[in-house]
């Protein structure tokens, strides 16, 4: 059963216990933890029925945060970055072998995000390890949106939800590859 809602340091000490946190994000609810507890992400998938080749956002609080884990960027692509970020943009980076396994995937590249909504900033400020999201949704079906349809579908005594508001955005992140500039979701 889900939690009662959590305020930020509750959310933060939730995370750090190696949980799952259903978040607000820009546009819609996120279901995330910590990126760098294998056990929690495999739950991630777990739950959302999420098959292991599709990869997961990660919420960053800035490039330079992640950098070791990254491969170097050029000058142009620096700047690209810094234009789009902190927003409601996600983008996919060329990663290296410091990723730990449980972030890799057959595409070699990582989806990252440093965001400019509040709420998840103070979250990801607070928490300070770089944080999964992806939407609170049973793989291929649609977005869920009230605290009833979270409790009915992610059934676990490790599962609360970050009580704070959603931004503006209907829709997820647009998704960009770093290296090709190419728009893959708008």
């Amino acid at each position: 059963m889900i939690s009662n809602g959590l305020d930020l340091s509750r959310s933060i000490e939730w995370l750090k216990n190696e949980k799952i946190l259903i978040h607000p994000t820009e546009g819609v609810w996120g279901i995330g933890c910590d990126a760098f507890c294998k056990s929690a992400v495999d739950q991630i998938y777990l739950l959302k029925k999420r098959d292991r080749s599709k990869p997961l956002i990660v919420l960053i609080n800035s490039l330079e945060s992640f950098q070791n884990f990254l491969h170097p960027l050029n000058e142009k692509q620096k700047a690209f970055v810094n234009s789009v970020w902190p927003g409601h943009v996600t983008l996919l980076f060329k990663y290296n072998d410091n990723l730990p396994n449980h972030l890799q995937n057959n595409t070699n590249k990582i989806a990252l995000r440093v965001s400019n909504h509040y709420p998840l900033k103070a979250l990801n400020k607070g928490f300070k390890n770089p944080i999964i999201s992806t939407s609170a949704n049973i793989s291929g079906n649609d977005q869920l949106n009230t605290i009833d349809e979270f409790k009915k579908y992610f059934i676990s005594n490790d599962v609360a939800y970050y009580d704070e508001r959603l931004g503006g955005n209907n829709k997820p992140s647009k998704l960009i590859d770093v290296e090709t500039l190419e728009v893959l979701r708008d």
